[in-house]
């Protein structure tokens, strides 16, 4: 975990955050493309900053944002934000992360992850609500 200083400008840039379909689509790309690329290397620190956001976004956000994407393209995605919340700093969600919220969306699609890719959560993530949340 690191300690940050509180910039009301941040907190305010973040409290307006819109979650970007496009955004997304071109993460999941590159994951796709490049699963061995460090997940801090997409970014410039500017956009690591604004798009931090993202991590702290709710359940109703996400799933209105990727409701149309195919099961392999949220895989992706589940892939990235277990490794950004350990790779970036100031990522970290805990409880509330959005990892979680699309393991429970691919439930309820009737399309789990499989129990490879719930491990290799749990092995890619000190973040010990990952996959399932709080109990």
């Amino acid at each position: 975990m690191s300690i940050e200083s509180w910039d009301p400008n941040i907190a305010e840039q973040q409290a307006s955050y819109q979650l970007d379909r496009e955004f997304l689509l071109n993460i999941i790309g590159i994951r796709q493309k490049e699963p061995d690329r460090e997940v801090s290397d997409y970014f410039t620190a500017d956009e690591k900053q604004k798009h931090s956001a993202m991590m702290k976004l709710d359940r109703q956000t996400w799933l209105e944002s990727t409701t149309d994407f195919e099961t392999e393209q949220l895989l992706s995605l589940i892939e990235f934000l277990t490794l950004a919340e350990m790779k970036i700093p100031s990522w970290e969600v805990g409880a509330e992360s959005p990892v979680i919220h699309i393991v429970k969306f691919l439930r309820q699609r009737k399309t789990p992850p499989s129990k490879e890719i719930l491990l290799w959560i749990k092995a890619n993530s000190s973040n010990r609500f990952l996959p399932n949340g709080a109990l």
